[in-house]
């Protein structure tokens, strides 16, 4: 018998993609350094919390006490972590504990991490169910980029995700292999500290479509979850400059495994502050127009506006 995961997507761009490339500036403008600043933090941020995620729902779809599976449980193992589940089965509140080694490099580009992430189920029995929901709480986690002079980023706070429809496994492993379920999130006062020791205050709203067929071939569709002014937020806080930010979904983002998690085909969105404004489109060519359905895509076009007008910019990024 097939074992099933559901991978959480890792879909935002990060700070290796902004820092490496050589950037095209077709308008005869630079990009306003926080401009460009605030939409890596915008990137990383989100891109941390997703690899988060990952880890969580994978490492819960493989512990009984919060999966509901009897058969088909296997042990799971977490890049550079290790694994606390000796109260899953706890009458109240059960949860695990993912503890990061601080040493061992994982992924590509690569990352090391440390400090520790509480994973409680606050609702519901089980993972698995309609409306169960966890309470995740980082305390000091830590992300180094090894090939970025060390860059970083540190979490310390709380978000919540709820398991909006359950996951159904007897149709699951009946149908073939598929699935699709939906994964509200909602972050509030997340303190994100960066490597020259400024913090941010970030909240997030969404709400994740992910789904799997033939037990192999993932996707996910990640839009914001909360309306502020007839406007789709994801998120919102304040900035490493000590302003305010809010980023509005313009399109859904798209990601699988079919074209690969760090190519997405689709989305876009628009991240402002007082006096700059950034926005993001997923899946161009490589003169920065739409690639259309299908695989291919060269990368993400960015777009900047800076004092309304006094600086605009665009550059075309390559996925690594």
């Amino acid at each position: 018998m097939k074992t099933n995961k559901i991978v959480f997507a890792t879909l935002a761009i990060g700070l290796f993609w902004l820092a490496s490339c050589k950037k095209t500036d077709t308008t005869n403008h630079t990009a306003d350094p926080n401009a460009k600043q605030h939409n890596e933090d915008v990137s990383n941020t989100k891109n941390e919390s997703d690899n988060v995620n990952t880890d969580v729902n994978n490492a819960l779809n493989n512990i009984s006490g919060f999966s509901g599976k009897t058969d088909g449980v296997q042990a799971l193992s977490i890049c550079g972590a290790t694994i606390d589940s000796t109260h899953q089965h706890d009458a109240v509140k059960p949860y695990i504990v993912i503890t990061f080694d601080g040493i061992t490099p994982c992924g590509s580009p690569s990352r090391i991490r440390s400090g520790e992430v509480k994973v409680e189920l606050i609702n519901g029995t089980k993972w698995s169910q309609q409306g169960a929901k966890l309470k995740i709480t980082h305390t000091d986690y830590k992300v180094i980029y090894v090939n970025l002079n060390n860059h970083y980023l540190t979490f310390n706070g709380v978000k919540y995700l709820t398991n909006v429809d359950g996951f159904d496994w007897i149709s699951y492993w009946f149908s073939g292999g598929s699935l699709t379920a939906r994964i509200k999130e909602r972050t509030y006062d997340m303190t994100v500290k960066f490597e020259n020791d400024s913090t941010d205050s970030w909240n997030s709203a969404r709400l994740t479509t992910w789904s799997v067929t033939n037990y192999t071939t993932f996707a996910a569709t990640v839009n914001g979850d909360t309306t502020i002014n007839g406007k789709t937020i994801d998120s919102w806080g304040t900035t490493r400059f000590g302003t305010s930010f809010i980023t509005e979904m313009i399109s859904p983002w798209k990601s699988g495994t079919t074209c690969g998690w760090w190519k997405p085909t689709e989305g876009k969105y628009m991240s402002s502050t007082s006096n700059f404004s950034v926005t993001a489109t997923f899946g161009v060519n490589e003169d920065g127009s739409s690639h259309g359905s299908g695989c291919g895509a060269y990368g993400i076009k960015l777009e900047w506006n800076y004092n309304s007008g006094q600086a605009t910019g665009n550059a075309v990024i390559p996925y690594f």
